[in-house]
């Protein structure tokens, strides 16, 4: 990993829901409103120690205030490297947060593919391996843990959950899962039951109506999210006791709990007893105005809508951050206008956290991202 650029985990995935009713704590919310989250989310930063120390001071010079790493879901910067980010990261005046890989862990699964879960094949209804952990297997979550507590222990001062931190509709089928609700509610959960009906949608097959015990395994699966992100909270501010963490939310499904709870196994109530510092999501515009085929206009109204949910789901504005594209796919810079007219669309949602996302080892010109980090007084 040291020869090699540390690769960012950027995500096309977003969002997780809304319940209403979410107290947020004063103090909290009054330094979140204080020191407002201006990032830069690199797709990788430079190797090179002396690169990257002007690297940094060049984020710093932007406007920045964060600057967010996120290792590919298989592989975790070495202690060097971190030990070097972090250093000069600080040096800069920079916040250094991480996003760190949950279920999805490819690295996990490779070493012990034994605790990879199970799902119900909606088109063949038979079971079969989800790729990702199955959080029911303690030493799974173990192993979890101690990656969380390595990466705090190096004095880093926030930690993004990877989106990979949910169970689907269909997911959670093991044979861990199925003895803990069989002990929970003496009786045997039957897929054919819980799924009743499945049909095709945009994305592909899909369940239209949950039936008998559907509701339990999904708690079920909700409460062991909630335990497993409380394990590695706990374990990560014993090392790093200022350590902050961001839970990623689902577009989705903001704005309908009820929908977030079934198909994420997320209930917004549930982790905000945890008292996250964040709530996250990234909203690719240009990538969404490709895949709905929308114009211009449509999609900033679109980017506009997502974040206004996230900002609505959370209560507070201050505890979203927004993760905006700045190139296409391709890597293409977008015309510095629509960089700014996404964060205009973005604002409106009452001034989130933001994070722009960059090309490998790249910035924007120094004068276009102070005026967009500005803040409204």
């Amino acid at each position: 990993m040291t020869q090699c650029k540390i690769r960012i985990l950027v995500l096309s995935l977003v969002a997780c829901l809304m319940v209403t009713g979410l107290h947020v704590p004063a103090k909290a919310a009054a330094e979140a409103r204080s020191n407002p989250t201006n990032a830069f989310l690199p797709a990788a930063v430079p190797s090179d120690y002396a690169v990257l120390e002007k690297y940094f001071v060049a984020l710093k010079e932007g406007g920045a205030n964060t600057v967010i790493i996120g290792p590919q879901t298989g592989a975790v910067p070495d202690g060097d490297t971190l030990t070097n980010i972090v250093y000069l990261a600080h040096q800069s005046g920079l916040r250094i947060f991480f996003i760190l890989p949950g279920r999805g862990w490819t690295v996990a699964l490779m070493e012990h593919p034994e605790w990879e879960d199970v799902r119900y094949d909606l088109n063949s209804g038979t079971i079969v391996g989800t790729g990702r952990l199955d959080l029911f297997n303690p030493d799974a979550v173990a192993y979890l843990v101690k990656l969380y507590r390595s990466v705090a222990s190096y004095s880093i001062d926030g930690i993004l959950v990877a989106s990979d931190f949910y169970y689907g509709d269909t997911e959670g089928m093991s044979a861990l899962v199925m003895d803990e609700y069989k002990k929970r509610f003496s009786a045997a959960l039957v897929p054919g039951k819980a799924i009743v009906r499945v049909g095709s949608t945009r994305h592909g097959p899909a369940v239209l109506e949950y039936g008998e015990g559907f509701r339990e395994w999904t708690e079920l699966k909700k409460d062991r999210l909630v335990a497993a992100l409380q394990n590695i909270m706990d374990a990560s501010r014993k090392v790093n006791g200022d350590v902050k963490f961001g839970i990623p939310l689902h577009e989705t499904v903001l704005g309908n709990p009820e929908e977030a709870l079934s198909k994420y196994a997320f209930d917004m109530q549930a982790f905000q007893t945890l008292n996250p510092a964040w709530y996250w999501i990234s909203i690719p515009h240009r990538d969404i105005r490709e895949s709905q085929r929308l114009n211009y206009k449509k999609s900033m109204e679109e980017l506009a809508r997502i974040a206004q949910a996230a900002a609505t789901a959370v209560q507070d504005p201050s505890k979203a951050l927004i993760v905006i594209q700045t190139t296409t796919v391709s890597g293409k810079v977008l015309p510095f206008s629509e960089i700014e007219e996404a964060t205009a669309a973005v604002r409106k949602s009452g001034e989130p956290g933001i994070a722009y996302m960059l090309r490998p080892e790249s910035t924007l010109p120094i004068a276009l991202t102070k005026k967009l980090f500005k803040r409204q007084k």
